[in-house]
Protein backbone atom coordinates (compact mmCIF):
# COMPACT_ATOMS: atom_id res chain seq x y z
CA UNK A 1 0.00 0.00 0.00
CA UNK A 2 2.77 2.23 0.80
CA UNK A 3 4.31 1.50 -1.90
CA UNK A 4 1.54 2.42 -4.24
CA UNK A 5 1.44 5.53 -2.79
CA UNK A 6 5.09 6.28 -2.78
CA UNK A 7 4.24 5.68 -7.07
CA UNK A 8 1.67 7.38 -7.18
CA UNK A 9 2.85 10.70 -5.86
CA UNK A 10 5.93 10.18 -7.77
CA UNK A 11 4.12 10.03 -11.04
CA UNK A 12 1.93 13.40 -9.81
CA UNK A 13 4.71 14.90 -9.63
CA UNK A 14 6.75 13.93 -12.20
CA UNK A 15 9.80 13.45 -9.41
CA UNK A 16 12.51 10.71 -9.64
CA UNK A 17 13.08 10.47 -5.50
CA UNK A 18 10.83 9.66 -2.96
CA UNK A 19 9.81 8.29 0.29
CA UNK A 20 7.14 7.49 2.40
CA UNK A 21 7.72 8.15 6.60
CA UNK A 22 5.36 6.34 9.11
CA UNK A 23 5.43 7.85 12.70
CA UNK A 24 6.74 5.53 15.55
CA UNK A 25 4.85 7.13 18.32
CA UNK A 26 7.51 5.39 21.05
CA UNK A 27 10.51 7.49 19.90
CA UNK A 28 8.39 10.18 18.27
CA UNK A 29 10.36 10.30 15.45
CA UNK A 30 9.30 9.54 11.52
CA UNK A 31 10.92 6.39 10.19
CA UNK A 32 11.22 5.42 6.52
CA UNK A 33 8.89 2.78 5.24
CA UNK A 34 9.00 3.17 1.63
CA UNK A 35 11.21 4.56 -0.91
CA UNK A 36 12.46 5.18 -4.42
CA UNK A 37 15.62 6.18 -5.85
CA UNK A 38 18.12 6.99 -2.81
CA UNK A 39 21.23 5.04 -2.03
CA UNK A 40 22.05 3.82 1.55
CA UNK A 41 23.99 6.80 2.61
CA UNK A 42 20.65 8.92 2.86
CA UNK A 43 18.46 6.07 4.22
CA UNK A 44 20.58 5.91 7.01
CA UNK A 45 21.18 9.80 7.52
CA UNK A 46 17.08 10.16 7.29
CA UNK A 47 16.38 6.84 8.95
CA UNK A 48 14.39 8.72 12.19
CA UNK A 49 13.75 12.22 11.87
CA UNK A 50 12.13 14.35 14.74
CA UNK A 51 9.30 16.72 14.47
CA UNK A 52 11.54 19.34 15.99
CA UNK A 53 14.04 19.40 13.00
CA UNK A 54 14.56 21.64 9.96
CA UNK A 55 13.81 19.07 7.52
CA UNK A 56 10.36 19.29 5.36
CA UNK A 57 9.18 16.40 6.69
CA UNK A 58 10.40 17.21 10.12
CA UNK A 59 7.70 20.38 9.51
CA UNK A 60 4.84 18.59 8.30
CA UNK A 61 5.09 16.68 11.30
CA UNK A 62 5.25 19.69 13.48
CA UNK A 63 2.83 21.96 11.77
CA UNK A 64 0.27 18.92 10.06
CA UNK A 65 0.56 20.69 6.40
CA UNK A 66 1.95 20.34 3.51
CA UNK A 67 5.67 22.14 3.59
CA UNK A 68 7.34 22.85 0.05
CA UNK A 69 11.06 24.03 -0.06
CA UNK A 70 11.62 25.25 -3.17
CA UNK A 71 15.29 25.85 -2.52
CA UNK A 72 17.14 23.50 -0.39
CA UNK A 73 20.49 25.87 -0.50
CA UNK A 74 18.31 28.74 0.80
CA UNK A 75 16.18 27.67 3.34
CA UNK A 76 17.74 28.29 6.59
CA UNK A 77 15.61 25.60 8.30
CA UNK A 78 16.95 23.17 6.28
CA UNK A 79 21.02 24.11 6.85
CA UNK A 80 22.19 20.76 8.83
CA UNK A 81 20.75 18.31 5.57
CA UNK A 82 21.54 20.86 2.46
CA UNK A 83 25.41 18.40 2.09
CA UNK A 84 22.91 15.84 1.93
CA UNK A 85 20.06 16.59 -0.33
CA UNK A 86 22.77 17.36 -2.83
CA UNK A 87 24.69 14.34 -2.35
CA UNK A 88 21.38 12.44 -3.01
CA UNK A 89 20.53 14.44 -5.99
CA UNK A 90 18.13 16.73 -4.93
CA UNK A 91 17.30 20.53 -5.08
CA UNK A 92 13.61 20.89 -3.80
CA UNK A 93 11.19 18.70 -1.48
CA UNK A 94 7.82 19.05 -0.80
CA UNK A 95 6.46 17.21 2.07
CA UNK A 96 3.18 16.06 2.83
CA UNK A 97 1.67 14.69 5.98
CA UNK A 98 -0.61 11.64 5.66
CA UNK A 99 -3.42 12.35 8.09
CA UNK A 100 -6.73 10.09 7.85
CA UNK A 101 -10.24 12.24 7.23
CA UNK A 102 -10.33 12.00 11.05
CA UNK A 103 -7.60 13.14 12.12
CA UNK A 104 -5.13 10.93 12.56
CA UNK A 105 -1.42 11.45 12.07
CA UNK A 106 0.06 8.34 10.53
CA UNK A 107 3.46 10.12 8.77
CA UNK A 108 4.88 11.57 5.59
CA UNK A 109 4.94 11.54 2.48
CA UNK A 110 7.46 13.04 0.19
CA UNK A 111 9.07 13.82 -3.32
CA UNK A 112 12.13 15.36 -4.26
CA UNK A 113 13.35 17.57 -7.32
CA UNK A 114 16.55 17.93 -8.82
CA UNK A 115 16.20 20.83 -9.80
CA UNK A 116 14.81 24.35 -7.74
CA UNK A 117 11.17 23.71 -8.39
CA UNK A 118 7.43 24.30 -6.65
CA UNK A 119 4.61 21.71 -7.05
CA UNK A 120 1.39 22.99 -8.11
CA UNK A 121 -1.38 23.56 -6.00
CA UNK A 122 -3.72 21.20 -8.65
CA UNK A 123 -0.40 18.83 -7.15
CA UNK A 124 -0.65 19.36 -3.81
CA UNK A 125 -4.41 19.11 -3.25
CA UNK A 126 -3.89 15.77 -4.82
CA UNK A 127 -0.93 14.76 -2.72
CA UNK A 128 -3.00 15.34 0.29
CA UNK A 129 -5.91 13.53 -1.20
CA UNK A 130 -3.72 10.99 -1.41
CA UNK A 131 -2.01 11.09 1.77
CA UNK A 132 -5.63 11.04 3.06
CA UNK A 133 -6.50 8.41 1.46
CA UNK A 134 -3.60 6.06 2.68
CA UNK A 135 -4.11 7.20 5.87
CA UNK A 136 -7.90 5.94 6.10
CA UNK A 137 -6.59 2.39 4.23
CA UNK A 138 -4.16 1.89 7.16
CA UNK A 139 -6.98 2.25 10.01
CA UNK A 140 -9.07 -0.15 8.44
CA UNK A 141 -6.15 -2.52 8.33
CA UNK A 142 -5.59 -1.98 11.93
CA UNK A 143 -9.17 -3.24 12.48
CA UNK A 144 -9.00 -5.70 10.30
CA UNK A 145 -5.94 -6.95 12.25
CA UNK A 146 -8.47 -7.27 15.93
CA UNK A 147 -11.15 -8.40 13.70
CA UNK A 148 -12.96 -12.41 13.92
CA UNK A 149 -12.88 -14.22 10.34
CA UNK A 150 -15.76 -13.42 8.54
CA UNK A 151 -15.85 -9.63 10.16
CA UNK A 152 -11.88 -9.58 8.42
CA UNK A 153 -13.39 -10.87 5.03
CA UNK A 154 -15.84 -8.48 4.45
CA UNK A 155 -13.12 -5.80 6.10
CA UNK A 156 -11.21 -7.17 3.49
CA UNK A 157 -12.97 -6.53 0.90
CA UNK A 158 -14.20 -3.00 1.93
CA UNK A 159 -10.40 -1.85 1.67
CA UNK A 160 -9.57 -3.61 -1.88
CA UNK A 161 -13.03 -1.02 -2.92
CA UNK A 162 -11.30 1.73 -1.30
CA UNK A 163 -8.00 1.02 -2.43
CA UNK A 164 -9.32 0.78 -6.30
CA UNK A 165 -11.41 4.03 -5.52
CA UNK A 166 -7.73 5.63 -4.80
CA UNK A 167 -6.45 3.96 -7.81
CA UNK A 168 -9.13 5.13 -10.25
CA UNK A 169 -9.03 8.55 -8.46
CA UNK A 170 -5.17 8.91 -9.25
CA UNK A 171 -5.24 7.84 -12.66
CA UNK A 172 -7.66 10.18 -13.23
CA UNK A 173 -6.01 12.86 -11.80
CA UNK A 174 -3.05 11.53 -14.51
CA UNK A 175 -5.06 11.80 -17.36
CA UNK A 176 -5.85 15.16 -16.25
CA UNK A 177 -1.97 16.09 -15.97
CA UNK A 178 -1.68 14.64 -19.18
CA UNK A 179 -3.69 16.74 -20.90
CA UNK A 180 -3.25 19.72 -19.36
CA UNK A 181 0.60 18.64 -20.24
CA UNK A 182 -0.54 18.18 -24.05
CA UNK A 183 -2.49 21.49 -23.84
CA UNK A 184 0.43 23.55 -22.70
CA UNK A 185 2.52 21.92 -25.17
CA UNK A 186 -0.11 22.89 -28.35
CA UNK A 187 0.81 26.47 -26.93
Amino acid sequence: MLNCALSNSLLLTNARLGNVQLMDWQSGCLTIAAQFGFRAEFLSFFRSVKAESGSACGRAVKERHSIIIEDVLTDPDFAPYRAMALKAGYRAVQSTPIISRSGAFFGVMSTHFPVIHRPTDGQMRELKALGESIADAIICQRIEAMMPGEAKANNLARQIELGYEALASSYELLERVGRRLVREQDR
